[in-house]
């Protein structure tokens, strides 16, 4: 009887350091997937501040732009430009 009381104690420490094995390898992945991670953030982060250059060089060209327009009048021409479809839309066909 006490030896099967020791062969059971030993299967029980058997299975405790496999589950601590088990539970040692699956420590060192999540540490492993929380390195990816974090180097897929650092990318992530490098890659929306890149977008957010780009946007602001764009709104810029944009905003040049406009100011480019409004110094060149250019009001004035699509509005001449809007009148002269009007007279002509108001002629009548020959």
């Amino acid at each position: 009887m006490v030896e099967e009381g020791m062969e059971l104690i030993y299967k029980k420490v058997q299975q405790a350091v496999a589950l601590i094995q088990r539970l040692r390898e699956e420590n060192e992945n999540l540490k492993n997937e929380i390195v990816r991670m974090q180097d897929e953030i650092q990318k992530l982060k490098e890659e929306a501040k890149t977008l957010r250059e780009g946007k602001q060089a764009i709104n810029g060209v944009v905003k040049s732009a406009l100011s480019t327009l409004d110094e060149a009048g250019l009001d004035d021409v699509l509005e001449t430009i809007a009148d002269k479809v009007e007279e002509e839309s108001e002629e009548p066909e020959k």
